[in-house]
């Protein structure tokens, strides 16, 4: 992908964020797409339990029911069954928006999809797509976690958060992630 590509990205990033975010507050941190099928449901719920620390604002794409963390009084976790967020103007608009997704499992969307839209990954080391970020080397293209479970994903997690917090890195991150495809 050239840079005018990438400017292209980014400038569409910027404006689905702000038409869905709002205020801009909002648009400082990260919002973060977590894909969970409800067999997952246990596993998301523990991870969802963290996401109240992060400055973030989560929208999760599952098909269980909402617990009570969705009612958290923060408003920052928001809910939406698969087929909500398959309508064609929804995908587009929570892909450009979103800086980064958390996946249980491969695919819930296209890595590939994901990655176009300058979405940065956190997903597990197997997957043949992802190269975990390492900041002193500025290589890698996502965040991985070994195993499924809440603390190891809870930890890719909170690196991404970390990473988000330096606009060179992240921009780094999201360039060499565009470059690859």
């Amino acid at each position: 992908m050239g840079k005018a590509e990438y400017q292209k990205v980014l400038e569409a990033k910027k404006k689905a964020k702000m038409k869905l975010m709002g205020d801009s507050k909002n648009i400082r941190e990260p919002l973060v797409l977590v894909f969970a099928k409800s067999k997952e449901k246990d596993l998301l719920f523990e991870l969802l339990e963290g996401f109240m620390v992060l400055p973030s604002h989560v929208v999760v794409v599952s098909d269980a029911e909402p617990g009570d963390s969705v009612k958290h009084p923060t408003g920052k976790i928001t809910w939406l069954n698969p087929q909500e967020f398959e309508k064609k103007n929804k995908v587009e608009e929570y892909l450009f928006a979103a800086d980064m997704a958390v996946l249980f499992a491969e695919p819930h969307r296209e890595l590939q999809d994901l990655m176009k839209h300058g979405v940065v990954v956190i997903g597990h080391e197997k997957s043949p797509m992802l190269a975990d970020y390492h900041p002193l080397e500025e290589t890698g293209n996502g965040f991985t976690f070994a195993s499924y479970n809440p603390w190891a994903m809870f930890m890719a997690t909170v690196r991404a958060h970390e990473t988000y917090r330096f606009p060179y890195d992240w921009m780094n991150i999201v360039r060499v992630m565009l470059k690859g495809l």
